[in-house]
């Protein structure tokens, strides 16, 4: 057994700028038992960076347990032209994660859908500077539903603060 685990599941998401305003994440969820491979799932995504609008998924599974889970990655293309705002999660479970698809498939992409909204913010301070990052941000929070989504974005810390002061958008 390796390092004397029974299970265990790495799931690793990266992000870089693509073509067009996308954003490519790539992302893989890799599952061990008693030391041996069970689920290898790659998926890869563009997104949009202005609407988080889905514009190509694809995923690939180079390791399952059963033939018939690859079946599961036709349920992506359901997913081209959604966006990935609040409820996103939701969809994924439905569409996804049914008795059409594969829990593991719907697992690795909800986390795909979480971190776009990093990737995106770490796209608009690399590519679009500290000032036009902040904008970018600003407008868009509201609609990813970023106040109150944690202790720094709660009504009285300190971003939500500095929206309040007119300092977030400088």
């Amino acid at each position: 057994m390796e390092d004397g685990w029974q299970f265990t599941r790495e799931i690793t998401l990266k992000t870089r700028a693509g073509e067009g305003g996308r954003l490519v994440i790539a992302a893989s969820l890799r599952d061990h038992r008693l030391g041996e491979p069970i689920h290898y799932i790659d998926v890869e995504a563009e997104v949009g960076i202005a609407d988080g609008q889905i514009h190509a998924i694809r995923g690939e599974m180079p390791h399952i347990p059963h033939e018939d889970c690859r079946l599961a990655l036709k349920r992506l293309d359901l997913l081209v032209g959604e966006r990935i705002v609040p409820g996103f999660s939701d969809l994924v479970r439905g569409v996804v994660g049914s008795g059409e698809g594969c829990t593991h498939l719907s697992v690795l992409v909800m986390n795909l859908g979480n971190v776009s909204v990093q990737g995106r913010a770490a796209y608009a301070h690399a590519m679009l500077g500290e000032p036009e990052a902040r904008r970018m941000i600003a407008a868009q929070a509201e609609e990813l539903g970023l106040p109150g989504s944690c202790i720094t974005w709660r009504a009285d810390g300190p971003i939500m603060r500095r929206f309040r002061e007119g300092g977030f958008n400088q």
